[in-house]
Parts: structure tokens; C-alpha cells; sequence
């Protein structure tokens, strides 16, 4: 009987998965990596790399003994700005950005224009404002002027108290201080006390303007900044011609723009604020003018203090400093750049992370030209950043950071040149493929092939030749508890998968791994016969001469029981004439196995034996039998008995014992097959 069966191997394989190749990730930041510089990030685990381009950093310098900025907010309070900036953040971050401003520089000196069809303050009221229009005592529309920060005013409060004070508002945008005086002039559809209705952004230019003439600092130092929902109208009578005047940005220091637009996802500045810039930015009026810029936002609550603060604020208080070079350190690792376009630091190769944390330390070179001894001196400054991500599962892609992705290597096995997804008992030679998914060749890469299971400690790393797209390795494999690690031979056990791993020489997180299931035959022994009976003629032998055939390929060898039994080999097939000659059996397994074979005459007498054993390894040599998974020898008796005697013609009894050898370790059936039959001899002259 025929038993076969699928090992354990079989089962596991198909509980865990082959093991399909995914793909890795370069982590690409978008963003200055100072926005990630505090505590941990974590990100998806198919991120194994920090790409090769880094954002560099808006970084400023302070020039010591430098004259402090003059710098006049331009601040619109149109009715029109209660629906694109509602909370009023145009008083109240300007608010908080003088705090900043003083710490740095608290000789800074500071204007407030604040305007609608009329400025929002007027000198009749108080002294301290001053008119936009000196020399004209029939106009009142009025500005706080130059004021420092660090100014001691009389009454014990300084000048940034005063100024904060005069941009408080009700909540609503209307301001706490402003003028209730009616206005010298009026549209003719505003009532007298209108003070919120109508645009006239040249008038608040034109009073901008007027406030620098106080200023202490040179032209270089001048600076406007501007928040508007940009369109002007409704002017006061007289004023209609200069309704666009500001668009031509005549003798306008560098001016910083911020255009609110709360009713569009993706805020656009309107064309006149784009034009008034690009006339600012090549007006002359200093060569601090080509800074001059704009943007577009539609939350003001959160988008303007950061804004201000990093766009504006940097460039009024410090000159910019110009990106120069890099270095990127993780571990014993450091990259240093190898240049850089406009936006990142390039390094000569994207760096891998750990499976879990991985630190690295930025450090920046930055330039800068120092001024403040009168004369121009380069100088470099360093700034380091700290970068911690952390892959974790299910982790999504943090805001700032993109992925450049790759589909990983695939792993595959043929035998005689055909793919398989199981590995059989007669597979003894194995290719194992690797291939990269553009079908380059992976330089300095390997596979290694191991057991699934940990009870035969065996490997083998076989050398890889490239192949038509591909990396090939050849490697043998057999069923053994004995391995010898490096003799390009797999040994492993029948309940074990072959288990072929990849990993990246570049990251060992880049690793493919596929198990492929061993099937055994677990048990096939079959005793067959070869003839009914001899037919033969009598002829003198020696005695020595071997009374016993072995049919199999010549490489076989076969190890004796007792040194008294002889055969022969013959190799390859027989001639029909010469095969009538013999009478025997065939022995199928699926293993190594051990042969005695016994004649006795019709009436029970001994006649002859035989008894030999074939190993595994020669048992690797034997013919495959049809299934392809089992092999098979002949043991021919050629009708002479122990001495060498010619048997007489009759009929006699052959007894054959055949058993499965039993591989230490190895979980297998120890069969014991016997057989008997009855053969004739015929003996002819």
C-alpha cells in the first residue's frame, strides 16, 4: 500500500503566508525641519528612510549696534473686515507682536495708522496723534506717530503700554479709542458719524508716509506693514482721484502685505496688491525694499501671528541668512551635503532608520553679511536642529511630511527551471531568484535560505549570478538533522518550509521574506517482481563470481551486510534476452532503505541471500520512479545458489525484507515491508 500525506510543512506554510513583497518609503519633509523639533513623531512603519533632500530654514541675524527699525502698521478697519477677520486679530496680534518686538528690540519705534474712509483718530482730541495732513487745519484725520517702545512717558506708562492701549477694541473691530468727532469731510451717502464704512487705502499710505518723516532710523531700517481684505472704495469727497494711488507704491519704504479672505478655502491677493508690491520691490527707496511681499490667508486667528512673526517680524529685526551647508548625523553616521537647490540641503543618499527610534541631528551653516561696524563683514552663523521619528503601526503621515514609495524585491523558486510554490522530496536542487521591481541588479545582494524550524540549525547563503533581470542562486537540499552549515546543502527536517529571506545591504528594514511549504512523501515502499521465471543455460562460473545484479545507475553504491554477499552493478537498462535470464524484484521507497533478500528451494531449503543497505545519499542517486517523487533498484539473482552451484530447473521461493531507514530526529514511519513470491528457474543445455 501507498501512503502519502502533507506534512506539517504544508499546513504552516499555508498559515503563514508565503510572504508577499510590500513596499518601502523615502520620509520626505516638506517643511523646515524646526517643526518637528519637539518630542517624538511618529510615522507609518513602510518609512525606512530620511530622503536625501532636507529642508533648509528661514533663519535671520541680529546686526549688533544696529539703528533700531522704524515700522508703521497700516491697519484696515472696514466694515468689510468684520466678515474676513470676525475675531478682530488684526488688534490683537499686532498686540502680542509688540510684546516680541520690545524683547528684541526695544528701541524699535512704532506708528498706528488705522483707516477706513477716515483715519481713526483725530489731534483735536488728543496731541499726541498727529494729522495726516499737516499744514491743512481743515483736515483732522489723524495717526498714533513714531513712538518707542522703550519711551518713558510722564505719566509712568511706556510707549509700548500706550500703544497696546490704543488697539483695544470692543470685540467687535471698533476701537476703544477712537474718534467720535464728526468728520470734516463726508461722502455724501456716510452720515457724519459713520466711522466704519468705506475703504480709502491711499489715505492710509499717504499717513504712513507722513509718519516716517519722524523716523530715526536710515531708509534701510523703514518698514510698512499692511493687513487689508485689499479692495478700496467708497472715498471721502475730494478723495475719488486718489482711490488707486497706493497701487503705484511710490516712496514707500519695504512693505509686508497681508491679504484676509475668510470666504475662500485657498486664498488669492487681488491683482492691485500684487502690482503695489512688485512697484514697491523696485521703487529705490532703500535696498531693503527687494524684501517687500505679500500673502493670502483665511484664518487670521491662527495664521497671523505665526505669519508676522516668522515672515515679517525676521526680516525687519535681522538681515536673512543664506543657506550655505549641512550635516545630518544618526549614530556613527554623519552626512555632510553636497549642495543644494532652492528649497533643501542634498545629501549623497537618503539615510535609514532604525525599527523603532531614530535621532538625528541637523546642524546648519548659514552666511550673512554684518554691517554694523560700518563696513561689510561676512560672517557664518550655526543652527541645529533635532529630528526624532518614531515608526509606529498605523501611524499616519504627519502634516509636513510626504512619501516617495517603492515596491520591494520579490522572491522566488524554481526547480529545472520552473517556478514553484512547494517544494517536493525530489526537488533536491533548487534556484532561488531575487528581483527588484525596475529589474535592475541589486549590487552586493544575497539571499539566505534557511529551515522554518529552529531544531536544525542550518543555512545557506548561495553564491548569486545575475540572471535575465534577475539574481540567481543555486542550492541543494536534503532531509537531515545534521547540517553543515555553508556546503551549499539545505538540510532540514520534513515538517520544516524553506524559508528564503532578503535583506537590503543599503537597510536591513528593507527585508522580503517567503516560506515555501515542504511536501514529503512520507511513506512509499512497494516490492515488485521481475520474472516468473529464468530462463537459462547451464554454464561454468567461478564461485566468487557475484550471483546478484543490481540494476542502477553506475554512481551508486551500495554498503554490504555481510562480506560474503556479492552482486554486481549494471547500469542502465537490459536487453530483453538478457533481462529473460533473471528472476527478482524492484524496491520503490521514498528514503533510504535496507535489502535482504533470501532464496529457498520448493521444499524449504536455504539456497542463497543477499543484503546490502543504500543511504540517503546514494539513495539521491537511484532512478526516479514515475510519481517523480520516490526512486527505485533492481536486485536480480541469476539461479545459482551460495557456492556458486547452478540451481537445478524448479520452482523456489524468494524472500524479501525491505525497510525504511529511520533518520534520527525525524518523525517518520519505520515500515517494515515483507514479500514473498514464487519464481521457476528453467534450466536449458
Amino acid at each position: 500500500m501507498v501512503s502519502r500525506m502533507w506534512l506539517f510543512a504544508a499546513i504552516v506554510g499555508s498559515a503563514m503566508g508565503l510572504g508577499r513583497a510590500g513596499r518601502v518609503c523615502d520620509l520626505a519633509l516638506s517643511e523646515c525641519p524646526n517643526k518637528f523639533a519637539v518630542g517624538v513623531v511618529k510615522v507609518p512603519t513602510e518609512a525606512i528612510w530620511l530622503d536625501a533632500k532636507i529642508p533648509f530654514c528661514k533663519e535671520y541675524v541680529q546686526i549688533g549696534n544696529a539703528k533700531p527699525p522704524s515700522i508703521v502698521f497700516i491697519i484696515d478697519n472696514s466694515g468689510s473686515m468684520e466678515e474676513n477677520d470676525p475675531e478682530a486679530a488684526r488688534f490683537d496680534v499686532v498686540s502680542t507682536l509688540l510684546d516680541n518686538i520690545n524683547a528684541f528690540a526695544p528701541n524699535a519705534e512704532v506708528s498706528l495708522v488705522v483707516f477706513t474712509r477716515r483715519l481713526s483718530f483725530d489731534h483735536r482730541e488728543n496731541a499726541f496723534f498727529k494729522t495726516a495732513f499737516p499744514g491743512d487745519t481743515s483736515q483732522h484725520d489723524s495717526f498714533v506717530p513714531l513712538t518707542a517702545l522703550s519711551k518713558a512717558f510722564a505719566n509712568g506708562r511706556t510707549g509700548l503700554d500706550t500703544l497696546k492701549s490704543l488697539l483695544k477694541h470692543d470685540g467687535k473691530g471698533n476701537l476703544i479709542y477712537a474718534t467720535r468727532l464728526p468728520a470734516s469731510r463726508n461722502n455724501s451717502g456716510m452720515g457724519r458719524f459713520n466711522i466704519r464704512d468705506g475703504t480709502d487705502i491711499s489715505l492710509g499710505f499717504q499717513a504712513a508716509k507722513v509718519a516716517l518723516k519722524d523716523s530715526k532710523s536710515d531708509k534701510g531700517s523703514q518698514y510698512f506693514v499692511f493687513l487689508s481684505d485689499g479692495t478700496p472704495s467708497t472715498p471721502d469727497n475730494g478723495r475719488e482721484g486718489t482711490l488707486n494711488e497706493f497701487i503705484l507704491g511710490a516712496s514707500v519704504p519695504a512693505t509686508f502685505t497681508v491679504f484676509f479672505d475668510t470666504q475662500n478655502s485657498t486664498p488669492v491677493a487681488p491683482s492691485n496688491i500684487v502690482q503695489m508690491t512688485g512697484n514697491i520691490r523696485v521703487n529705490n527707496y532703500s535696498p531693503a525694499n527687494i524684501k517687500s511681499a505679500y500673502w493670502a490667508i483665511n484664518l487670521p486667528g491662527a495664521q497671523l501671528q505665526t505669519l508676522l512673526q516668522t515672515e515679517v517680524i525676521g526680516n525687519v529685526l535681522s538681515v536673512p541668512a543664506k543657506p550655505v551647508a549641512a550635516s545630518v548625523a544618526t549614530g556613527d553616521t554623519t552626512l555632510l551635503s553636497t549642495g543644494l537647490d532652492a528649497r533643501s540641503f542634498i545629501f549623497t543618499r537618503h539615510m535609514a532608520l532604525k525599527a523603532d527610534t531614530t535621532r538625528f541631528q541637523l546642524d546648519y551653516t548659514y552666511s550673512y553679511i554684518d554691517t554694523s561696524g560700518g563696513r561689510r563683514v561676512a560672517r557664518q552663523k550655526h543652527v541645529p536642529y533635532a529630528l526624532t521619528l518614531l515608526r509606529a503601526q498605523g501611524a499616519p503621515l504627519p502634516a509636513g511630511m510626504g512619501e516617495t514609495c517603492k515596491e520591494q524585491a520579490d522572491i522566488s523558486l524554481y526547480h529545472d527551471g520552473q517556478p514553484i510554490s512547494v517544494v517536493k522530496a525530489d526537488n533536491a536542487t533548487l534556484e532561488a531568484r531575487l528581483t527588484l521591481p525596475d529589474g535592475s541588479l541589486c549590487k552586493g545582494c544575497g539571499l539566505e535560505i534557511r529551515p522554518s524550524s529552529a531544531r536544525v540549525k542550518d543555512h545557506e547563503d548561495p553564491v548569486m549570478v545575475p540572471g535575465a533581470g534577475y539574481l540567481s542562486g543555486t542550492f541543494q537540499r536534503e532531509i537531515s538533522v545534521i547540517p553543515t552549515v555553508g556546503d551549499g546543502r539545505l538540510q532540514h527536517l520534513p515538517g520544516d518550509s524553506i524559508v528564503v529571506t532578503f535583506v537590503s545591504p543599503e537597510n536591513p528594514l528593507d527585508r522580503v521574506r517567503k516560506a515555501f511549504p515542504y511536501a514529503d512523501v512520507a511513506t512509499v515502499l512497494n516490492v515488485g517482481g521481475q520474472n516468473d521465471y529464468a530462463r537459462a543455460k547451464r554454464t561454468a562460473a567461478p564461485a566468487y563470481d557475484p550471483q546478484w545484479l543490481l540494476v542502477a545507475p553506475a554512481a551508486v553504491q551500495a554498503s554490504p551486510n555481510d562480506p560474503l554477499d556479492h552482486w554486481r552493478l549494471q547500469d542502465g537498462p537490459m536487453a530483453p534476452e538478457d533481462s529473460l535470464r533473471y528472476v527478482g524484484l524492484t524496491v520503490e521507497a521514498s528514503r533510504a532503505f535496507r535489502v535482504e533478500v533470501r532464496i529457498f528451494s520448493n521444499h524449504g531449503e536455504f539456497v542463497n541471500k543477499v543484503a546490502f543497505a543504500i543511504s540517503q545519499a546514494e539513495f539521491m542517486k537511484l532512478e526516479k520512479s514515475a510519481q517523480g517523487d520516490t526512486r527505485r533498484l533492481k536486485v536480480l539473482w541469476d539461479g545459482r545458489s551460495r557456492n556458486g552451484d547452478q540451481a537445478a530447473t524448479g520452482a523456489y521461493v524468494i524472500k524479501t525484507t525491505v525497510t525504511l531507514i529511520n533518520i534520527p530526529g525525524i518523525a517518520e514511519d519505520n515500515t517494515v515491508r515483507t514479500d514473498y513470491r514464487r519464481v521457476g528457474v528453467l534450466r536449458t543445455m
